[in-house]
């Protein structure tokens, strides 16, 4: 589920020149999202539609996210023909494009504000223009926060981005409740997505008493780069490995840790259980700790998003990967869909902002509670706690008897 500028990618600062793209699709020729034929449990939506604008980071190389966006589209196209819509409205999106930089993200924010959507969903934007949605009475909501002042903005993030998955790794290795590990070997790529990522770990692998070393390599290495990092993380002599790399990185320490014979329990981000990365490595994929993940088999809602996804992309169930950021989006989605259906006051963008912050959310995957501002230190969050799934002989499982892992055992405010 969590990692992108969340370590899966390389989220970079945005350079000089680059040229604010305002929509994803010119503002004349954007329609409703497609919905197909009506459940025959469920009466079809009808009436004014209830217009959500998505706030998205595509089209820049190093910073494009178009999953997110293809998530979206099919979860609306799921909520439209088989939910009902929003409150028995039909669900319309408007996504906007931003191509990382202040400029692209400001005028996505004014163009939405102009169109009067009823909220704004983020995917994932650098540059949320938090101010131009409060001037428009536009509440904020989004799946995870990037940088340190997305904590603490007038908005609602479902979980804690970096944050959680950081820290919940590092819960994870150095609690007795879990695998109860004092010494760690962090193999990272030298990035500023790592290094964001690591100014969350680090400081929670210290308050969880356990030592630590990091190897830094390129964003992309050779097969022997690979081997060679992993022997270096080897010579720490760790009883638990992280690593911070991509796709084809995991494929290459996969399989340098599997040839070295390596056996200790280590960590990577959900995007490494995708199935490029698994169908790669085969049997050295064992051992491995996925955060976010739930592990176990597939479920009857990652088959719907497969299938609404196929829809959209033109592709076959089966070429969707349930896991990484198709997924996260789905349920980001969702969630906001489960928390607008329990309402007992009328729908408005205002009055599922209010739910959430009142504590009355629950995440559509898991039912887990969402208690947003429990933190003052960060108040625009409303989970801690995440799942870890681990790869066996016997494919992937729950890790940790499937309890969910909380970030705050180590988090120091």
């Amino acid at each position: 589920m969590l990692a992108a500028c969340l370590v899966t990618a390389a989220c970079t600062e945005p350079k000089p020149g680059y040229e604010a793209v305002a929509e994803t699709i010119p503002p004349s020729s954007i329609e409703p999202s497609s919905s197909v034929a009506p459940s025959s449990t469920t009466p079809a939506p009808s009436g004014e539609p209830f217009v959500i604008g998505v706030v998205n980071s595509e089209g820049n190389p190093g910073v494009d996210f178009p999953d997110f966006s293809i998530a979206f589209r099919a979860a609306a196209n799921y909520i439209n023909s088989e939910l009902g819509g929003f409150g028995g409205r039909p669900l319309e999106l408007i996504v906007c494009a931003t191509q990382a930089s202040p400029e692209s993200s400001q005028a996505c924010a004014q163009d939405l504000a102009a169109r009067g959507v009823d909220m704004a969903m983020i995917g994932l934007d650098l540059f949320v223009a938090y101010g131009t949605f409060e001037s428009a009475g536009i509440p904020v909501i989004g799946a995870v926060p990037v940088f340190a002042g997305d904590y603490s903005a007038n908005a609602v993030y479902i979980t804690a981005g970096n944050l959680v998955v950081q820290a919940a790794t590092a819960n994870a290795i150095v609690s007795e409740k879990y695998l109860g590990l004092k010494r760690v070997a962090i193999i990272a790529a030298d990035s500023a997505a790592t290094a964001d990522a690591l100014t969350y770990l680090e400081p929670a692998l210290r308050a969880g008493g356990a030592e630590f070393v990091t190897i830094k390599g390129g964003e992309t290495e050779s097969d022997a780069g690979y081997r060679s990092l992993m022997q270096q993380a080897a010579a720490f002599d760790p009883p638990a490995l992280i690593v911070f790399y991509s796709q084809a990185g995991c494929v290459g320490l996969m399989r340098a840790r599997a040839d070295l014979g390596i056996d200790v329990p280590s960590f990577a981000s959900t995007a490494c259980l995708g199935d490029t990365v698994i169908d790669a490595v085969g049997p050295a994929a064992v051992g491995w700790y996925f955060a976010g993940a739930s592990g176990g088999a597939e479920s009857d809602d990652s088959r719907n998003m497969r299938k609404y996804v196929a829809d959209v992309t033109g592709k076959r169930p089966d070429q969707i990967d349930r896991y990484g950021f198709t997924s996260l989006g789905w349920d980001q989605l969702l969630t906001i869909w489960k928390v607008a259906a329990n309402l007992d006051v009328p729908l408005s963008g205002d009055s599922i902002n209010e739910a959430f912050r009142s504590g009355r959310g629950r995440v559509w995957s898991s039912d887990a509670p969402l208690e947003c501002g429990s933190v003052p230190a960060l108040p625009s969050v409303c989970l801690f706690e995440i799942p870890f799934a681990r790869y066996t002989e016997r494919g992937i499982e729950p890790a940790f008897g499937g309890v969910q892992v909380s970030a705050l055992d180590v988090l120091e405010f």
